[in-house]
């Protein structure tokens, strides 16, 4: 017996229409996001290097390297050799902090990664020719 398409369609719609529909969502475990969340403590900072307008990249004193992209472009900070980063209490630059730059711009920080740092970029030596 031949049972026609429209009636098939039907029926798998109406199935569908009636069966109970659930969602479920997981709640992130805190503990976790806290021990795989990155950060560097202002006082262990070496030194820290812009990536244009874009984010920087922070080394820390056991020479791990870090990268902070911004929420948005970061007028100056690629002109000058001085920043302040705002932390919390706890003194550490995480994805929540941000950072002033002389001319009074402020930027806030939409992340902060562990990186293998800036890139490698060689430059000959003037005069020199290969």
């Amino acid at each position: 017996m031949r049972i026609p398409r429209d009636l098939c369609r039907f029926t798998a719609i109406a199935m569908l229409a009636s069966a109970p529909m659930t969602v479920s969502i997981a709640e992130p475990n805190p503990a976790a996001a806290r021990a795989t969340a990155a950060f560097v403590n202002r006082a262990e900072m070496v030194r820290w290097l812009a990536d244009g307008e874009l984010g920087i990249w922070i080394q820390a004193r056991d020479l791990k390297w870090f990268y902070a992209r911004f929420t948005g472009v970061c007028q100056g900070v690629s002109s000058t050799n001085s920043l302040i980063f705002t932390t919390g209490a706890s003194g550490n630059i995480d994805r929540t902090s941000s950072v002033t730059v002389p001319a009074g711009g402020q930027c806030r920080l939409r992340s902060l990664v562990r990186s293998g740092g800036p890139p490698v970029v060689f430059e000959p030596l003037a005069g020199w020719q290969g």
